[in-house]
């Protein structure tokens, strides 16, 4: 596993010299780091031939992705990639507009006065058809994927897969249109590690829940200051609760579940996003900057925490059963 601290024009956060705090000169890239912890906790998880098979998928990765991903994950651009890091793949095509079409697969839009997701929800181009599709692609036997085009498309299909379940528990990727799934819901936070003087850097609800949520709460100069650290405290934290979880109940959940689990959470009234009106609409909040309480990240952290443990296990149980 290698993670890099990114210096560049994506500096997320400023000020403190503590580097684990919310204030860092040097940008901790928590989407990335999230979604490499959810794949490697899975791949632990894995058998140890299903470990080997996916492994061997990635052995055909193209020295043109291998370049992509450890670029993006600012790595050394000749360095093997690690399932972990292949989930970041997703986001790393983005600018490259011949995969233009998968990216409103990373979520779903429902209407303000949703609150279950469905089959009939969506039926294609978000990310629980996409979920089903590249399980099904994953799933068909090796006799027909014997050629380099199939061999391709089925290691895409597994990247991609790491990839959607990451962001189908991110309760900012079930969610609506007008909003652009949090993006325009602007926040001013107080940084509580900062007695009152400084303010966290994310600036809306959808980047404070793909990332700022996820700096430790206290500062400590016992903590490895690197990206490294980053995700050696929330793989180490998440790998002691996988035993304590309930794991046999989650793995029998559908996507559809997973999906209605996250807008369940973006509709809930503590998460300060959005009011329900008496029509059950989950309208938002009439105010330019929604200003949330210090308190948040400790009410809330935990539940972020969660939804990547499960989304590891449901991973882990989806790839034992479609690499069988």
């Amino acid at each position: 596993m290698r993670i890099r601290s990114n210096n560049g024009v994506i500096a997320l956060l400023g000020f403190s010299l503590v580097l684990f705090s919310f204030f860092t000169p040097k940008a901790f890239a928590l989407g990335k780091v999230g979604h490499q912890v959810i794949c490697q906790l899975a791949f632990d998880n894995l058998s140890s031939k299903t470990q080997n098979k996916v492994n061997s998928m990635l052995s055909g990765l193209s020295n043109k992705h291998k370049k992509l991903i450890n670029k993006y994950n600012h790595s050394s651009t000749k360095s093997e990639v690690t399932f972990a890091e292949s989930c970041t793949w997703a986001d790393a095509i983005k600018k490259d507009k011949s995969f233009d079409k998968y990216k409103s697969w990373h979520y779903l839009n429902v209407d303000r006065n949703e609150t279950e997701v469905t089959e009939q929800t969506c039926a294609k181009n978000c990310i629980t058809a996409a979920i089903q599709l590249h399980k099904a692609i994953l799933s068909e036997s090796s006799a027909s994927t014997s050629t380099k085009d199939n061999s391709w498309e089925k290691l895409q299909a597994l990247m991609f897969l790491g990839h959607w379940f990451g962001d189908i528990h991110q309760p900012m990727h079930i969610n609506f249109a007008s909003d652009l799934g949090g993006n325009r819901t602007k926040i001013s936070m107080l940084n509580p590690q900062a007695n009152g003087k400084e303010f966290v850097k994310c600036n809306n609800m959808h980047w404070l829940w793909d990332e700022c949520l996820l700096y430790p709460k206290t500062e400590s100069k016992s903590h490895d200051h690197s990206n490294q650290g980053l995700f050696n405290v929330l793989h180490n934290k998440l790998s002691k609760q996988w035993p304590l979880a309930p794991v046999s109940q989650w793995q029998k959940d559908s996507v559809y579940t997973w999906a209605t689990e996250s807008l369940n959470i973006t509709r809930s009234a503590d998460l300060l996003y959005c009011e329900l009106n008496n029509k059950n609409y989950c309208l938002p909040i009439e105010k330019n900057i929604i200003n949330l309480p210090s308190s948040y990240q400790d009410d809330h952290q935990g539940i972020l925490e969660k939804r990547m443990l499960q989304a590891s296990v449901r991973l882990a149980y989806t790839l034992e059963d479609v690499l069988k």
